[in-house]
C-alpha cells in the first residue's frame, strides 16, 4: 500500500571490540546501554570452543588437480563484483589448478528455487553460499556433505585456535544432531538505520531505548517535515513502514513476543498479549503518520533527503547508503541500532549464509574444500570486509580493519551488536511463516483496522500457519 499524505509541514578502542568477541560466545541479555560502556577485557582464551568435531584427519588427493567446479551464491551488486574478483584471484593464484565457474543468482529466494530445480534435474552446483536453514534441508535430505572430517585435516582444515574465532551463535548454527553440514559465509544483521545528526537536532541526545522513545522520535519528525518550509517532504519524516518479516518478528520481540518453536510440531502461537502490543505499536505509528510508505521501493534516498529518521534494514544496505549519501550530497552523521525491546533490551536479528558441499566424487568434494578454505581466509575476509562493509567471519582480524572503523565510525556497531544477535528461526516452514507475518504487517497499516481486529488477525495467523505446517 502507498500511502502519501499530504499535510503542512570518534572511533572506540579496540579492545573493546576484543570484548565483545568474547561476549560472543556468552548467554545472556546486553542492554543498549551495556554496548557503549563496557571495559576492555583481554580475550586470551576465553572463548570457549564451539561446537566439538569428531573426525578423522583426511588428506587433500592429487586427483584435485584441474578440477572445474560450479558455485553458485545469492550475492548482487558491489558484493557480486567483489567475489567475482576474488573468485578470479583463486583461479589464477590455486596451485591445484582448481577452477571455479561462480553464478551470482539473484537474491536468496531465486537461488533456493534454483537450487531445487538443479536437484530434480540431477544438475547440483558442487558448492553453495545459501540460508543456513537451507542447507539444512539439504543435508537432510542427503545432498549435501558433513565437514567434520575436512574441517579436521591437520594441513587444510580449520584449527581449534581459528574455530575460537567464529562467533559461537554462528558457528554452532550448521550443526545438526553433532554433525556439521556447513560453515558461515556471511553474518547479516537486521538494525535499524538512524539519523544522529538530524535527531539531536530535534532535541534527542540519544538513540531510542524503548518503543515509546522510538514513537516519541518518529513523531517528532515528523511534524517537523510537516510545518516545514519545504512542501515536498509532506507527508514523511519518521520510519519507514516496512512489514518485511524480520522487521515484523523484530518488534513482536522488541514487546516480548515472536517464539517460534524449533519443533513447529508443537504448534505456533502467535495470538500472544505481547504480540498483540507489537501490532498494536505498528497500528498506531501508521495511523498517527509518524510512518509511511513511500513510491520508491528502496529507503536510502529518503534517508539521505531526511524523509525518514529511521528506516529498517541490514548490513546489506551500508554499502548502497554510502553511494546514495554521495549522490544526494547528504553529510549527516548515521548510525545502526537495533529494534528497542522491553527494559532497554535490544534487539537484533541475523540471517547466515554458509558454504556448503554437494555430495559427489571426492577429489571434487576436496576441491570445493579447498576453495572453501581460502575464502575463509584472513586476507580474503578483509578484503571482502573492506569493499562491502560487511562483518568478517572470523573476528580476529577486526584489528585489521582500523582504517575502515577510523573512516566509518559506525561500522563498529556492527562487530559490537555480534552478541546480541538472534539467528532466524531454523525451521524448514520459516518461508511459509515469513509471508504469513508480512501480510498481518500490511493488514495492521490498514485504516479500517482496529485495535480490537488485532487478536483475531493473529489468531487468523496461528490457524493458517498450523494448517499450512502440518499439510507439509
Amino acid at each position: 500500500l502507498v500511502r502519501l499524505t499530504h499535510m503542512k509541514k570518534s572511533v572506540f578502542l579496540l579492545l573493546c571490540l576484543f570484548a565483545f568477541m568474547v561476549a560472543c560466545t556468552q548467554a545472556g541479555n546486553v542492554s543498549q546501554a551495556e554496548i557503549v560502556t563496557q571495559s576492555p577485557q583481554p580475550v586470551a582464551s576465553a572463548t570457549p570452543l564451539p561446537t566439538q568435531i569428531h573426525a578423522t584427519a583426511t588428506p587433500i588427493p592429487a586427483e584435485t588437480d584441474g578440477v572445474v567446479l560450479q558455485f553458485w551464491h545469492p550475492w548482487t551488486g558491489n558484493k557480486a563484483s567483489s567475489i567475482a574478483a576474488l573468485v578470479a584471484e583463486f583461479n589464477r593464484s590455486n596451485e591445484q589448478g582448481i577452477f571455479i565457474e561462480e553464478k551470482s543468482v539473484a537474491d536468496e529466494n531465486f537461488l533456493m528455487s534454483e537450487v531445487l530445480d538443479a536437484l530434480e534435474q540431477e544438475n547440483m552446483p558442487d558448492i553453495l553460499a545459501a540460508p543456513s536453514r537451507f542447507n539444512r534441508s539439504l543435508y537432510q535430505q542427503g545432498v549435501v556433505l558433513a565437514l567434520d572430517d575436512l574441517i579436521a585435516n591437520p594441513e587444510t582444515g580449520i584449527s581449534a585456535e581459528q574455530r575460537r574465532t567464529f562467533p559461537t551463535v554462528f558457528w554452532d548454527e550448521d550443526v545438526l544432531e553433532g554433525v556439521r553440514y556447513a560453515v558461515p559465509a556471511e553474518y547479516n544483521l537486521n538494525i535499524l538505520f538512524y539519523n544522529q545528526s538530524w535527531a539531536q537536532e530535534l532535541g534527542f541526545e540519544n538513540p531510542p531505548a524503548s518503543s515509546e522513545e522510538f514513537l516519541n522520535q518518529a513523531c517528532a519528525a515528523a511534524r517537523f517535515n510537516a510545518f516545514d518550509a519545504n512542501d515536498e517532504n509532506n507527508g514523511t519524516g519518521g520510519w519507514i513502514y516496512n512489514n518485511e518479516p524480520v522487521t515484523m518478528l523484530s518488534w513482536m520481540q522488541a514487546f516480548g513476543g515472536g517464539e517460534i518453536p524449533a519443533d513447529l510440531n508443537r504448534g505456533i502461537e502467535f495470538n500472544t498479549a505481547e504480540n498483540q502490543d507489537a501490532m498494536e505499536f505498528l497500528r498506531t505509528i501508521y495511523q498517527l503518520d509518524c510512518a509511511w510508505t513511500g513510491k520508491e521501493s528502496t529507503p536510502y534516498a529518503y534517508f539521505a533527503r531526511r524523509y525518514a529518521l529511521f528506516y529498517s534494514g541490514s548490513v546489506a544496505d551500508w554499502q548502497r547508503q554510502l553511494a546514495l549519501d554521495e549522490i544526494e550530497g547528504n553529510t549527516d552523521e548515521w548510525i545502526i541500532i537495533p529494534y528497542p525491546g522491553q527494559d532497554g533490551d535490544p534487539i537484533v536479528n541475523s540471517a547466515t549464509l554458509s558454504y556448503a558441499i554437494t555430495r559427489s566424487e571426492p577429489e571434487r568434494e576436496q576441491a570445493a574444500w579447498v576453495f572453501i578454505r581460502w575464502m575463509l581466509s584472513d586476507d580474503v575476509q578483509i578484503a571482502i570486509s573492506e569493499e562491502t562493509y560487511s562483518i568478517p567471519v572470523t573476528l580476529a582480524i577486526v584489528p585489521e580493519l582500523a582504517d575502515m572503523m577510523d573512516q566509518h565510525p559506525a561500522w563498529q556497531r556492527l562487530v559490537q551488536y555480534l552478541p546480541l544477535s538472534r539467528p532466524l528461526p531454523a525451521v524448514s516452514s520459516w518461508n511459509i511463516l515469513a509471508s504469513l507475518l508480512k501480510d498481518v504487517g500490511w493488514q495492521v497499516s490498514q485504516f479500517n483496522v482496529a485495535a480490537a481486529d488485532i487478536p483475531t488477525i493473529l489468531e487468523n495467523l496461528d490457524t493458517i500457519a498450523n494448517e499450512v505446517i502440518h499439510d507439509n
